[in-house]
């Protein structure tokens, strides 16, 4: 027995000494594509070059390494643009009839997810591609492409993942026309990065925003990201929305936070035409003509816009550090009793995402690799009541402090001056109160209504035309001058 004992105080104390080791080296962990193949037997082009066009150059992600699962940096030994381009030449060499063109990256991001016993590998790619005339380079078209893969250690995995996004991205150029190309403006090859392209996402002159950011969203099932971005939803669908009551979700420490807060189940049904309902898991999200609600680790969560992208409110993921300090405070009950977690389980707490709009996946927002705008707006939100079936007032809760109430024919304005921060916001009891969780959008101002009855307050997020009409009909019935 004692012989066993010195044998694990042995094991306990090695471990000890190698972990700060492992942890300065586990800082930085870079990716090698050398293993790595593309098959594109279809192909016209060969790529000559490969550009990093990403805002700001972030980091391209985060993985967890060693025993206690420090983060590591995702890197390219030898750089991002001469590492993928030599891996591109050597994996596409030129032929004579291949059509040279430049990959200007605008996303590439790999990360970690760890769940329990198994973890999960997700990696995301978007690039704009560029064909070189002999006056300079012209857009031809984007592409993008995601995959993710769960398995009990997923960081030897990014590699493939990284390969397998850039086959996938070239497949796509597959079905282009050069019998009668659609070519942007010659451009050098030193102003791509900076170039936005007239289908770029982002707001500006000359550019075109995609239809969900242009019209009202349809009714329907959007089985796929790009039917979302289309506004073309599968409307003969048939599904319906049931509310999940709040003790069957947000489990763990983090369930009190979303207390109030009201979550949507859909039930898919057979359509009109007598096809079966589509399995909940295959499905991108829905819209019931007027929210549109996003599927993200098994559960729905309402899209709320942002300029020209989409942000929601989910669960955090497993808190890591909670569960290296957990794993630690095992280690030395292990080695000299009982040991208690001088830690706080955050999984499960509310937090916001952002909707990357290349490739339908959701990320930290704000994107913790990227630094915040040197100057940010306030944001407004409107809260306003028509004449309901109550005279009560309803008190108004700003983050767990009361800032005002609402009367029938009353409206009430929040400015919220946090960038990219969650606004929580509860009507009625300030504990059972309905409760809404969100990121305002600073760049235009949001309305909510409000009504009553006996015995609930009902809320609905509302267009900017439809509530100036009603906010100058309040004013009217208070006799004052029209918005």
């Amino acid at each position: 027995m004692l012989l066993l004992l010195r044998r694990c105080l042995i094991v306990f104390g090695t471990l000890a000494l190698l972990l700060p080791a492992l942890r300065v080296r586990a800082q930085e962990y870079y990716l090698d594509l050398s293993h790595q193949t593309i098959t594109l037997p279809s192909r016209t082009v060969h790529v000559e070059q490969v550009v990093d066009g990403r805002p700001g150059k972030p980091t391209i992600g985060l993985v967890y390494r060693g025993l206690d699962n420090r983060a590591a940096a995702v890197l390219f030994r030898r750089g991002l643009e001469p590492e993928l381009t030599d891996f591109l030449r050597q994996q596409l060499p030129p032929r004579p009839n291949d059509h040279p063109i430049v990959l200007c990256l605008r996303q590439l991001r790999v990360g970690e997810l760890l769940n329990g016993t198994t973890e999960k590998a997700s990696a995301d790619l978007a690039a704009d591609v560029y064909v070189r005339l002999p006056d300079g380079y012209h857009f031809m078209r984007s592409v993008g492409a995601h995959t993710s893969s769960r398995a009990l250690e997923t960081t030897r995995l990014h590699p493939a993942h990284v390969a397998l996004l850039l086959q996938q991205c070239l497949e796509q150029l597959t079905t282009y026309s050069w019998e009668k190309p659609q070519l942007g403006p010659a451009l050098t090859l030193p102003q791509l990065p900076a170039h936005s392209p007239g289908i770029s996402l982002t707001a500006g002159p000359g550019t075109e925003l995609p239809a969900i950011l242009r019209e009202a969203p349809r009714r329907g099932v959007y089985r796929t990201f790009a039917q979302f971005l289309t506004n073309k939803p599968d409307t003969l669908a048939a599904f319906r929305l049931d509310t999940l009551p709040t003790r069957r979700w947000g489990g763990g420490p983090g369930r009190a936070l979303w207390l109030g807060t009201v979550r949507f189940e859909p039930k898919l049904l057979a359509d009109g035409a007598g096809q079966p309902a589509p399995a909940l898991r295959e499905i991108w999200g829905l819209s019931d003509g007027q929210r549109v609600l996003v599927q993200y680790e098994k559960n729905f969560y309402h899209l709320q816009r942002q300029a020209d992208f989409f942000t929601f409110v989910g669960e955090k993921p497993q808190d890591l550090e909670y569960l290296r300090a957990r794993a630690d405070a095992q280690m030395r009950a292990g080695a000299v009793g009982v040991a208690q977690v001088r830690a706080i389980d955050h999984s499960g707490e509310p937090m916001a995402y952002a909707l990357d709009m290349r490739s339908g996946q959701p990320g930290a927002y704000p994107n913790p690799l990227r630094a915040a705008p040197a100057q940010t707006d306030t944001a407004y939100v409107y809260l306003y009541r028509p004449a309901d079936g109550s005279v009560a007032a309803v008190p108004v809760f700003l983050q767990g402090q009361q800032v005002g109430q609402l009367l029938p024919n009353e409206y009430l304005e929040i400015p919220w001056p946090y960038y990219a921060q969650l606004m929580s916001l509860r009507l009625g009891p300030p504990i059972t109160g309905a409760r809404q969780l969100f990121v305002p959008d600073a760049t235009r101002l949001s309305y909510l209504k409000v009504q009553t009855d006996a015995t609930t307050v009902h809320w609905e997020w509302v267009s900017a035309g439809q509530a100036e009409a009603d906010l100058d009909a309040i004013d009217r019935q208070r006799h004052l001058p029209s918005r």
